[in-house]
């Protein structure tokens, strides 16, 4: 089951590029209010091709970055912590809980600057994370707990759906 969870958020999100969304490194260099510079160096050669180049190592480091990366930015990191989550595990959850607790209030409301939820993801990608919300709900509770996936799910749930997937009636 979790591989082919990993395998459907790689095809859901295989066309996604970074563009001119904020990289983690220059979220983390806001997040940390400017004191590490050596997080700007590394957004210069950050990856802005392909999500799944992007280090582990580099995402579980920088769990408060998410909160500091606009709306495109979160595009191309996400499915990076889906997969680095389903691969490695929680680590030592910091940046699970960071993930949800960002993707909960994502979901429920638009922040000043931000792009919605349902605009932003198309509706590939808005079932991956429903995908990835039950499975940690219902098939790995132990692991990734079950109360913030049922949430995001809820919320989900209560999203008019995005244009194009309206049905028109004629």
């Amino acid at each position: 089951m979790r591989d082919w969870l990993i395998q459907y958020i790689e095809h859901a999100f295989a066309d996604v590029k970074l563009g001119d969304g904020t990289t983690l490194y220059e979220a983390a260099f806001r997040a940390d209010y400017g004191f590490d510079e050596r997080e700007l160096v590394l957004s210069q050669n950050a990856e802005r091709s392909d999500w799944r180049l992007v280090p582990f190592d580099d995402l579980f480091k920088r769990n408060d970055a998410i909160f500091f990366m606009n709306s495109v930015g979160k595009r191309f990191y996400s499915p990076a912590i889906l997969r680095a989550l389903l691969i490695d595990g929680i680590r030592d959850g910091m940046m699970y809980d960071a993930f949800m607790f960002d993707l909960a209030g994502f979901v429920h409301a638009k922040k000043q600057d931000d792009i919605p939820f349902a605009t932003l993801y198309n509706a590939r990608q808005r079932a991956a994370f429903v995908r990835f919300c039950k499975f940690a709900a219902f098939n790995a509770p132990r692991e990734f707990g079950r109360d913030d996936p049922l949430k995001i799910l809820n919320r989900i749930r209560k999203l008019e759906p995005s244009p194009k997937s309206r049905r028109t009636i004629q």
